[in-house]
This record gives C-alpha cells, structure tokens and sequence, in this order.
C-alpha cells in the first residue's frame, strides 16, 4: 500500500510504500543506474534479503539502502508473511559520484545496531551520510519512555519522516495534535514545529529520516 508520496524542497518525487510478502515468494528491487535511491525498513520478519553477493537473515527495524544501479532480493521463507517499507527518493539534480563516494549499497541488522540509553529512552543512530540523491541523508531510531516527550516542540531545515515501528503518542505538527500509532508515518516540512509524546505504557519505538 501507498503510505504516502509527493515532493518537498530536497526531493522531485519521494514516496513511501508497504509491501507484504507471502511465503516462498522474493521481491527483487532494481530501479537502474538512472533510477531512484531506495531505502527499505523490516516491520515484520525475518526475511532473507540478498545484497552485493552478501546473504543474510533480517528481522523487525532492520534497514537495506539501496543505490541506484544495485540490486536487492526479499525472500521470505516463513509460513506466513512477511512486511517491508520501501521509501523511494528522486532529486531534481542527482549526483552518482556523491553517493558512491559515500560508500557502498548496504544493510543493517537490527541486533547490530548500537544502542545509547539516555534520560528520556535511549537511540540508535544507524547512518549520517552523503546519497546520489542528498546531500545528507540521516537515519535514527527513538526509544521513548512512557509519559516522555521527545524534546519541546521544535523545528530544522531537514525535512523528515517519522515512522512509528512500536507504540503509540501525540504528535505535534504545526499548530495541530495528532495520534500516531504501530505502522504510521508522519511527514514533517522543513521549519514546521514537532514532537512526539508517548501515550503508551510502554516504549515508543520510531524511526526518524531526514535529508537536505
């Protein structure tokens, strides 16, 4: 299903999308050298996923960055499904020689990902780093208290979204509240106030991308 797509100030065209996989079926990603930039978070495994002759098992909150050119491969070899999101990312003036500079196509397992507590939860910081499509693009994950907020209300000139991966909370967006809850994304416009607070009696889990 479509979560969401449109254009911002970064991006001609970027989009977000939720793809179920049934079992003993692959999905094979390949947009060309000239294609979009790819970006794929687990919401429900484990999934195989086969990337630049590496294999590996992925489960819940890992993550694959796709360059344009490369190709990704999700099997799923479970009795029932498994689900991915897909976010794809086209500018208006792409730079290969930017992104491949930066480094190569690759995947994250959730279990590899450092984790730093702090006061309010604690965070994963999985990347900050040059694409073909971006001059930064910046990937990290909230662990969130229960009763806590993120931070005040506040604003920056990366455009982002927020994808909720456990939980639920109030999210401020502009002068508007909103629920968010397991499964929903949020797209925040650059300089638009924003926080989240969680409404649970548990940690909020969410996932917060932004770029410039």
């Amino acid at each position: 299903r479509n979560l969401f797509s449109g254009a911002g100030a970064v991006l001609s065209q970027h989009a977000l999308f939720g793809h179920s996989i049934r079992s003993g079926k692959s999905m094979r990603f390949n947009t060309g050298v000239k294609g979009d930039e790819l970006f794929f978070i687990v919401k429900y495994g484990p999934v195989h996923v086969s990337l630049n002759g590496q294999e590996r098992d992925l489960d819940k909150g890992s993550v694959v960055f796709l360059l344009p050119g490369d190709e990704v491969v999700f099997t799923n070899k479970r009795k029932d499904d498994v689900e991915i999101y897909e976010m794809q990312m086209r500018s208006a003036t792409p730079d290969p020689a930017r992104g491949t500079g930066a480094g190569p196509s690759f995947m994250m397992d959730w279990y590899d990902m450092e984790y730093r507590p702090h006061d309010r939860g604690g965070v994963r910081q999985l990347f900050d780093r040059k694409t073909v499509m971006t001059n930064r693009f910046d990937i990290h994950i909230t662990s969130l208290n229960p009763g806590i907020s993120s931070h005040p209300a506040h604003t920056h000139a990366n455009e982002e979204i927020i994808l909720m991966i456990d939980g639920e909370g109030e999210m401020i967006l502009g002068e508007k509240k909103q629920h968010i809850t397991t499964g929903d994304a949020a797209w925040v416009e650059s300089m638009i106030p924003h926080n989240i607070t969680n409404l649970g009696k548990r940690p909020a889990v969410y996932f917060a991308i932004q770029w410039n």
